[in-house]
């Protein structure tokens, strides 16, 4: 799928620039926050007036009143603080799906937009909370360290059983895109899937409308669904003790999810087995509790992570850009635009 969507989504070349810009104007139009994007397409944004610059810079610089694009991405959001800098801001375009790291308060007040890249990274996630059920069922970390560490001496060595997935029941938080293609693979598992959220959809799993209720009757619990307060530790002491001392956490979504401090005392005193996360409460710092726990396997935020995805998610976020500047309706919108009041 992301690569069709390689194939079909430039529309210009590496460098090329949607709005003329001469090579003397100092005007800058666009500021580049995030420091993830492919080199050719901050060349890009570069030819369209753009300049990259950190979080620092603008914080320590003053306002820049000709800036009206500014992209981002969920790790680095845009507080009250940096929109603050730029007075006639149109457009916050996010590398990402999240946007909860944006500060909506600010957002619509000043009736800024807001795009981000939905629907390309729907695959490459789903896989990575199959990799991590994997990997924390099937012991595949300190197996590899059992080899390293030159234990494996005979062929009948006691190597820890690991577990299987077949028949065992998953509880899905959040049956959005990716947590139904999480449900579909769990499903070719052979796993019983089920799956909470605010409303039962018509889908071949269980409905389970107590989160509680759903993790006592889990194996493996998987954190799908978007951030927000609305969401902000559901996943808490209950939930994770209701899970059990054979239970395993993934969290693929937002670390803002789960209750870390009661996580980490779950794991600490057995009243929950296993955790595999991508995402973490204040990244990138990890928690030194997390870190040197052996019932935790742990990747760096890496959900969308493949070369494929990320080169189609910042060409559509381009796409985005060029389509604010031409006054076309944004390819994908999450906050409308309330005044398009800017001069090409």
């Amino acid at each position: 799928m992301a690569g069709s969507r390689i194939k079909s989504a430039p529309r210009f070349r590496s460098g090329e620039s949607i709005v003329s810009v001469t090579s003397d104007q100092k005007t800058i139009r666009i500021v580049v926050l995030t420091a993830v994007l492919p080199a050719s397409v901050v060349s890009t944004l570069e030819g369209m007036g753009g300049r990259q610059m950190s979080v620092a810079d603008v914080a320590t610089g003053g306002e820049m009143p000709a800036v009206q694009v500014l992209v981002t991405d969920p790790g680095v959001g845009a507080n009250a603080d940096v929109l603050a800098k730029f007075p006639d801001l149109k457009l916050v375009a996010c590398y990402g799906i999240g946007i909860d790291s944006i500060h909506m308060p600010t957002v619509k007040a000043r009736g800024i937009g807001i795009s981000n890249t939905p629907g390309l990274l729907t695959e490459d996630v789903a896989d990575l909370a199959m990799a991590l059920m994997l990997a924390s069922a099937r012991d595949i970390v300190p197996q590899t360290q059992y080899i390293r560490d030159g234990r494996w001496t005979t062929i009948a060595a006691k190597v820890p059983l690991g577990r299987s997935l077949k028949n065992k029941a998953i509880g899905i938080v959040g049956l959005g895109n990716i947590g139904a293609a999480i449900a579909e693979r769990a499903a070719a598992f052979r796993m019983r899937v089920s799956y909470h959220g605010p409303r039962q959809k018509p889908v071949p799993y269980t409905y389970m409308p107590d989160l509680v209720a759903m993790a006592t009757e889990s194996d493996f619990l998987v954190v799908a669904s978007r951030g927000g307060e609305d969401t902000r530790k559901i996943v808490n002491c209950e939930v994770l003790e209701a899970l059990g001392p054979q239970g395993t956490l993934v969290n693929v979504s937002r670390g803002s999810i789960v209750d870390e401090a009661a996580l980490v005392e779950a794991l600490r005193t057995g009243k929950l087995g296993f955790a595999a996360l991508d995402v973490f409460a204040n990244e990138p710092r990890v928690s030194e509790k997390l870190l040197w726990m052996p019932n935790v396997i742990m990747t760096p935020h890496q959900g969308s992570a493949t070369a494929e995805t990320r080169l189609a998610m910042a060409l559509l976020l381009v796409e985005n850009v060029q389509a604010f500047f031409k006054g076309t309706p944004l390819p994908t919108p999450v906050v409308p635009i309330a005044i398009w009041a800017f001069e090409l």
